[in-house]
């Protein structure tokens, strides 16, 4: 049998009719027509368990497909997967997307569901989500998906309904979630995604002390009124926070944290044990801003780092990390991140980030092999810093790169400083293999091959590449395309 996801051809499939017995004897008597058999017989109970896992449009496709004993097996689906793409079906051929659910739910015979997963628009649909979601819960559902498209249009889902402790991942969009009394049906949730809703310290607090075994939590777009304290959890591994308003702090305090995606304003998160938790993984989108920032507990930020291997920051990081003026001196600050092994700096704004700011960074990761940088819309900063202090530093440092194989640069305007940068890295980087550049755009010239090629390199097989803003055909991106 050969099956596709959602949406492809189902190719037609040969399937025995297990009510006609095989010959035991010939084929113990015939080895050499055994060779030549390529027909499997298997039991009808397991034929039909295989459907069942097939997503249900695949399921009612194939069902015209296969063998009469089998052409209701998707009464049996546990794949029920209403996505973009069958929303998109529905609405291209004039079909109604609630009665076709309905339709599934209502003739669901099995007594289980494991993944539902819902795309739609609430209006003018709301009226059945509360039977869809009690059918689907009643029946064991272990990640149930819910995004509804609509701005400014909620649902909501009380926490009763998953009476069966059989719920692992949990993920709301625009549908907002109350706890209730009792949750025993969410305290094996090892995965919650919320966005679009308001979300209180009360029910983060609730959360947490029941949700013992929750190892992920992302809030994305969701209205944090106050103060968030993660703690008490011993498996908690990754803590997802994108552009929440009305956040105050959130303070962490759970050392088996590795994952950190992070997108809002500075100081807004404290770490209550530095020296236990190690950050592998971390994306720090401080945004764009108008003064130079400071990074309050910035030594107690920069301790679980040491061990980052995939880190994404923007020029409000680097400028918390800057030279600073000490006892009548510049002095740099102190970091090493040996485990370090891909960054990805993007400007944004105007900023005070010079190229010996970026510079001073990179040389702390000696094992970096991916570099991406992207010099955002503006030019950088001549002013007096430069010139006085950094440019010397600049000129004066020969840092080697001996892992650096990769260095893609985004919105390169072939500026003096943004030339010297990539001059360097070309000088110093023994076995780069690849330098990309994509240029700004609407910039008002063209950066021809010809202008790059004859930069200087250190290397013996590194290839050069220039494409237009709107043309990147290098397919080589970043692990957190999220700042892209």
């Amino acid at each position: 049998m050969e099956g596709s996801s959602s949406g492809s051809k189902i190719k037609r499939v040969l399937v025995p009719n297990p009510r006609k017995r095989f010959r035991r004897n010939s084929l113990e008597t015939n080895n050499n027509d055994e060779s030549n058999n390529s027909t499997v017989y298997l039991p009808i109970e397991i034929v039909d368990r295989i459907f069942t896992f097939l997503p249900i449009e695949s399921a009612i496709t194939s069902s015209s497909l296969v063998a009469k004993p089998y052409r209701h097996s998707w009464l049996y689906s546990r794949n029920l997967c209403f996505d973009k793409d069958f929303r998109r079906r529905c609405r291209a051929g004039q079909w109604s997307e609630a009665s076709i659910v309905n339709y599934i739910l209502q003739r669901h015979l099995g007594d289980k569901i494991s993944n539902f997963k819902l795309y739609t628009c609430p209006v003018p649909y709301v009226a059945h989500f509360q039977n869809w979601f009690k059918t689907v819960a009643s029946k064991g559902v272990e990640d149930f998906q819910v995004e509804l498209v609509q701005p400014f249009a909620f649902c909501q889902i009380n926490s009763d309904i998953f009476t069966e402790p059989t719920l692992r991942v949990l993920k709301l969009v625009r549908c907002e979630l109350f706890l209730s009394q009792n949750l025993s049906g969410l305290q094996f949730l090892k995965s919650l995604s919320l966005s679009m809703i308001p979300v209180s310290p009360s029910f983060t607090k609730r959360l947490f002390s029941s949700c013992l075994l929750l190892e992920y939590l992302a809030l994305e777009g969701c209205c944090l009124l106050g103060e968030i304290t993660i703690e008490g959890l011993n498996r908690f591994s990754a803590l997802v926070l994108k552009h929440s308003i009305d956040l105050i702090l959130v303070t962490i305090n759970t050392p088996s944290i590795t994952t950190l995606h992070y997108s809002g304003k500075i100081n807004k998160i404290k770490f209550v044990d530095p020296m236990v938790i190690r950050l592998k993984d971390v994306i720090l989108d401080f945004g764009a801003t108008k003064g130079l920032q400071h990074i309050a507990d910035r030594d107690d930020l920069l301790q679980v780092l040491r061990d980052v291997e995939t880190l994404s920051i923007t020029n409000a990081f680097l400028e918390g990390l800057s030279t600073r003026f000490v006892d009548f001196e510049y002095r740099d600050v102190e970091y090493y991140f040996q485990n370090l092994k891909e960054l990805q700096l993007v400007r944004r704004g105007l900023s005070f980030v010079n190229p010996w700011d970026i510079l001073c960074f990179v040389k702390n990761c000696p094992n970096i092999e991916r570099l991406f940088i992207d010099f955002g819309l503006y030019a950088m900063e001549v002013g007096s810093y430069w010139n006085m202090v950094a440019k010397e530093k600049f000129e004066k440092c020969q840092t080697e790169f001996p892992q650096l194989k990769l260095l893609k640069v985004k919105r390169f305007k072939k500026l003096e400083l943004e030339e010297k940068l990539v001059k360097y890295f070309l000088l110093h980087a023994t076995s780069l293999e690849s330098l990309i550049l994509l240029e700004a755009k609407n910039y008002r010239h063209e950066i021809k091959l010809s202008d790059i090629i004859y930069y200087k390199t250190v290397s013996n097989v590194a290839t050069v590449s220039t494409f237009s803003a709107y043309q990147d055909q290098s397919r080589v991106f970043p692990k957190h395309t999220v700042l892209q």
